[in-house]
């Protein structure tokens, strides 16, 4: 089963994942030291239907494409994008603290009370956000919720009480790293998980994830830093 939970908020994860995604593709194609996002918002929403215009600083070449970026227009998600080289503007990396302050505020929630039905049936649930920031709750089996073979910014999904992921929940989390994804989240009735990349997935984040000593290594710590640019936050 399958139910629509599209919302301005699932468009604007898809907004946040596009944009970070294409810039990393800028700074990397024209060697880069930085980039900005020079547009006013307080959050991600304020950035739909918007005008983006993205600085590049102190780069080696011109761009000559925009990458991911021209899907931000195709999916109607902003009014058009413009990049030029200069260094006014918002750290483009603010948009990775957005998306994990916007899937806690959201998400997170959202999946609690689905939680529920999971405590007293078994059976699991994902939330999962879509490229074009459609979202949708996919229905699964008992103890088991499997990730569709889609390109997915972000996904939530239920277990019956412990957030600790398993080995095929860490695998699914791999997955949507190198496909491009921003990250993934646990919930159950009483506490939730959520490892998200904080900048490009590198071979060293890949490297930290298939390290792991034991999945449970991951509950213990209400914030931190498994490598420069992955983060597990765990709560309550």
């Amino acid at each position: 089963m399958e139910v629509e939970v599209t919302s301005n908020t699932s468009k604007a994860l898809a907004l946040a994942n596009i944009l970070v995604n294409g810039i990393e593709s800028l700074i990397f194609d024209c060697s880069c030291s930085d980039a900005y996002i020079d547009v006013e918002f307080s959050s991600l929403e304020d950035l739909l239907g918007s005008d983006i215009n993205v600085n590049l600083s102190e780069c080696e070449y011109r761009p000559d494409k925009y990458f991911e970026l021209d899907d931000l227009v195709d999916y109607g998600l902003v009014n058009s994008v413009n990049v030029s080289l200069g260094s006014s503007g918002t750290n483009y990396k603010v948009l990775y603290d957005e998306a994990i302050k916007t899937t806690l505020k959201w998400a997170i929630p959202y999946m609690k009370l689905t939680s529920l039905k999971t405590r007293r049936s078994g059976i699991e649930y994902m939330l999962i956000v879509l490229r074009d920031g459609k979202a949708e709750v996919l229905e699964g089996e008992v103890d088991r919720v499997v990730i569709p073979e889609v390109n997915a910014v972000v996904t939530v999904h239920t277990h019956s009480t412990l957030c600790i992921p398993s080995t095929t929940d860490m695998k699914s989390l791999t997955n949507l790293l190198i496909d491009g994804g921003l990250g993934f989240g646990i919930v159950s009735p009483t506490c939730y998980l959520l490892i998200f990349r904080v900048g490009p997935f590198t071979e060293e984040d890949l490297i930290t994830l298939k390290n792991l000593i034991t999945p449970e290594d991951l509950i213990v710590y209400p914030r931190k830093y498994l490598s420069n640019d992955l983060i597990v936050i765990t709560g309550y």
